[in-house]
């Protein structure tokens, strides 16, 4: 399959994450502004324009975090389409067939299913849309989406928050033999500010060419209140279940939490391990649990609506979390949501010294750490949580209420909204 490609008024480049088809449909409404009080608060407050090239996917609930908790500034959704099965609502915003002519909008979406190409017009018709309302700030999601839209930066000279979160700072500046940082580099010298998920993102960001004075650290949080369970029972009886959320992708690690509970069974433990999600990995998973007989210990639950209370469950019913993320083709994590909402549960969590990952868990106080790729350190930490109750105990306690005190959305956007009194002016 060849690379698909972005177009903006002075560039083509590879596209490292789109692949399906997108659907442009009306703009939704609702779930940022959840009464007629808060919509008419919401209109009398300066606006910050948060533009991404589609909005959104299931994934990417970081991003509606920080929209939906917005309290002194009105979120304005910019984006070229919406997804397919969009699970996230905005109030205000458009996307590109919502500003173009129906002619214009039509050869813009053909353009962009086949080739993964937008127009030079469609920056501007957002930028004319984005002064009408006069919002103060451009807020970029992804360092890719920011120059896919830069155009936008341009046309409305708005000062420019950009938002790096995995990706498009590891594998995609590697990518196509080095055109991925050749086509961001220009977000570099336009963006007035770029907001690093930890200090490991902010080294990565400086080592790419970023101006170290423009990189800030920033991480944005997740709602710990919705994940929440202080009634946990740290010694049940029964078989002990192992949780582990991800996509099924190399960086998360699967197969390697597989082969570390094929040593754990072969000390003789019983567990039964349930995997929510999907990707490409699948196949393979399934086949390596059908090679250890192990259908009646592991439960492939699927890809799960976020918002849903499905996905919850699965956190209360756990009683151990594991993502031995890794650096996988050069990909890296920034910090997986999956393990700040399994801390919020009060889960103990297993994880490894990756990217991020550090900056969210210290070692044997909140989470036990090991190596990347390392099956007898990550068994042995299993090995651990399965035999001590005190110690899931201790360790899951002390998550939660890190989580709750430093990682919960409301605050970091709290911190989020001082940076843009800063730049909004």
């Amino acid at each position: 399959m060849k690379p698909a490609l972005y177009l903006d008024e002075d560039s083509l480049i590879p596209d490292a994450s789109e692949t399906s088809t997108p659907q442009l449909k009306g703009v939704p409404k609702g779930h940022l502004a959840q009464s007629s009080e808060d919509l008419e608060r919401t209109l009398n407050l300066p606006t910050v324009a948060h533009a991404m090239r589609a909005y959104l996917a299931r994934s990417e609930t970081f991003v509606h975090n920080q929209l939906s908790t917005l309290r002194r500034y009105r979120p304005l959704v910019l984006c070229h389409h919406l997804r397919p099965q969009n699970e996230f609502s905005y109030q205000s915003g458009v996307s590109a067939r919502d500003v173009l002519p129906r002619s214009l909008a039509f050869v813009d979406g053909l353009a962009y299913r086949v080739g993964r190409v937008t127009l030079p017009a469609t920056s501007a018709a957002l930028a004319e849309y984005t002064r009408s309302e006069e919002a103060r700030l451009l807020h970029y999601h992804f360092l890719t989406d920011a120059r896919f839209f830069l155009g936008i930066q341009r046309k409305t000279a708005l000062p420019a928050i950009v938002s790096a979160y995995g990706y498009d700072v590891s594998s995609f500046p590697r990518a196509w033999k080095g055109m991925g940082l050749r086509y961001i580099r220009p977000v570099f010298d336009r963006a007035d500010c770029i907001l690093a998920m930890t200090e490991d993102m902010r080294d990565d960001l400086i080592a790419l060419g970023c101006p170290s004075e423009r990189v800030r650290v920033h991480y944005h949080g997740i709602n710990t209140l919705r994940f929440r369970y202080p009634e946990r029972d740290y010694c049940a009886a029964g078989v002990t279940t192992i949780l582990s959320c991800g996509r099924f992708v190399p960086k998360k690690g699967h197969a390697l939490l597989l082969h570390a509970l094929r040593l754990i069974d072969r000390r003789g433990m019983r567990f039964k391990l349930v995997l929510v999600g999907d990707g490409p990995l699948r196949g393979d998973l399934e086949r390596t649990v059908k090679s250890y007989d192990w259908a009646h210990c592991v439960t492939f639950s699927g890809q799960l609506p976020h918002m849903g209370s499905e996905l919850v469950s699965h956190y209360h019913a756990a009683d151990i979390f594991a993502l031995p993320s890794q650096t996988a083709h050069g990909e890296k994590e920034g910090i997986p949501g999956t393990l700040v909402e399994a801390m919020a549960s009060g889960l103990p969590v297993v994880s490894t010294q990756h990217a991020g990952i550090p900056a969210v868990i210290q070692p044997d106080v909140d989470g036990l750490l090991v190596p990347e790729r390392d099956v007898r350190a990550l068994a042995d930490a299993l090995d651990q949580l399965l035999t001590h109750t005190d110690l899931r105990a201790q360790l899951g306690r002390a998550a939660a209420a890190r989580a709750a005190d430093e990682l919960d959305v409301k605050s970091r956007t709290a911190a989020l909204e001082v940076i843009y009194d800063e730049f909004a002016g």
